[in-house]
């Protein structure tokens, strides 16, 4: 028999060799390593507590589970090995008893954040929503940048309903380092979200540097960056509303509240109940949300918007005698005296300079014919007439927007506050605006 002396030095031996075939994947050659550990002494922990971990992976969970608790029981306290026992009991479905392993590593080692992610896991899975959201704050306490934990409290409040805090986190996650192969865009996108414009600024500046002249990089910069603008350029409307268009009207509607085309029929009944049928303009049409509000006061119904993805959506309304693809002001100024009712929603707050939309559009219309639109409002603390809003859309003041109306030789019938939608659990200030040629 080899003295204690050379059997401990052949135990730790086989014990590192079983561990490496173990972490390499080689699982037979573990076991057998293990086992030999086992058969020279019989209570040697941590070959029962790794076996156990192999004999889970290999489907054998109850023989697994009994090693390691047999481990647990005859060696003091190990936060990694109460975490491996939490995670062998979570994955066999046992989320109270795994619960209780991760609280073990905790005490263990209280400052670990993925010890805290674990147990917001084993809270969520029974169905304990605010334990495991404490459990995740925890963790972030540790570690503010710990990824699956802010990913658990994204999924956490969109079960809850609450959106705003899932996005936040969402956005938490992703601004995280490295940003290589992330979407530009979402990058900005997510930096705005959480209030940091300069660093959203500068993902669209590296954009720029990656691809120069890139029309939505170009005119997010300015928005961001807070630099002067006057209108939105074409090509950025043309490849934003054509990507958006599949998914335009859920996510303006359900995700925004949007209310645009339903304000523009209470005022219409409101204010033109017996008015006579002609032809009407759409103007800026999109997917045709507004097909159904504009269509009682249509003899023929006309719809133009820059983007042809968005027209094929409005094909699918049956209330458009006519779809064109065009700019608006052109299309109002190469068609005089056309239109008794010409509508634009949510189509201004893509224009800051007004002028030139009302004279086209006092072109545009027929004697007596009315104009109505909506504007989101600039507030108080903005001296210009208009400015560029880090959401990429123009906030207009109402004395440039009533100054404008008037200088086109158009009535101001009526401007009314509305809220058209809702961003960032934050209600949108806006203008609702009927005007008469």
């Amino acid at each position: 028999m080899p003295s204690t002396g050379v059997l401990e030095e052949l135990i730790e031996e086989s014990f590192t060799s079983a561990f490496n075939h173990h972490a390499a994947g080689r699982l037979q050659a573990a076991e057998e390593d293990y086992r030999l550990v086992l058969a020279m002494e019989e209570q040697y922990a941590p070959a029962q507590h790794y076996l156990g971990v192999l004999l889970h992976q290999c489907g054998r969970h109850e023989e697994g589970l009994a090693l390691m608790h047999e481990a647990a029981r005859t060696s003091p306290p190990d936060a990694d090995w109460c975490n491996d026992l939490g995670n062998v009991l979570f994955a066999c479905g046992r989320f109270d008893q795994a619960e209780l392993a991760y609280g073990q590593a905790l005490t263990l080692r209280s400052d670990d954040a993925q010890l805290w992610t674990n147990l917001a896991a084993a809270r969520r899975a029974q169905h304990q929503p605010q334990a495991a959201i404490a459990a995740c704050e925890q963790a972030l306490l540790r570690d503010p940048h710990c990824l699956p934990a802010l990913y658990q409290l994204a999924d956490l409040y969109a079960a809850l309903g609450d959106r705003m805090r899932s996005s936040r986190y969402q956005c938490l996650a992703f601004v995280l380092p490295p940003h290589e192969g992330k979407s530009r865009e979402l990058l900005a996108i997510s930096f705005y979200f959480l209030g940091r414009m300069e660093e959203a600024a500068q993902v669209c500046r590296q954009w720029l540097q990656e691809e120069p002249g890139h029309p939505i990089a170009s005119h997010m910069h300015a928005a961001y960056a807070g630099l002067p603008s006057h209108s939105v350029p074409r090509d950025y409307i043309v490849r934003r509303f054509d990507e958006y268009a599949d998914h335009f009207d859920s996510n303006l509607v359900s995700h925004l509240d949007y209310r645009g085309p339903e304000v523009l029929g209470t005022l219409l009944n409101a204010f033109l109940p017996g008015m006579a049928p002609s032809v009407v303009l759409d103007a800026g049409c999109g997917t045709g949300l507004c097909a159904p509000v504009l269509a009682p006061y249509a003899l023929a119904l006309e719809g133009v918007d820059l983007s042809p993805n968005m027209l094929r959506h409005a094909a699918q309304h049956p209330q458009y005698t006519a779809l064109a693809q065009a700019d608006v002001v052109e299309w109002m100024a190469a068609h005089p005296a056309r239109y008794g009712l010409i509508a634009a929603c949510d189509v201004l707050i893509y224009c800051g300079e007004l002028a030139s939309f009302f004279a086209a559009a006092r072109r545009s219309l027929q004697t007596q014919g009315h104009l109505i639109f909506t504007v989101e409002l600039a507030g108080e603390e903005h001296a210009a007439p208009y400015t560029l809003h880090p959401s990429g859309r123009f906030r207009h003041q109402r004395s440039y927007v009533e100054h404008c109306l008037q200088a086109a030789g158009l009535e101001v019938l009526l401007v009314r506050e509305e809220s058209l939608r809702v961003e960032m659990q934050q209600a949108v200030p806006g203008l609702v605006v009927l005007a008469r040629g």
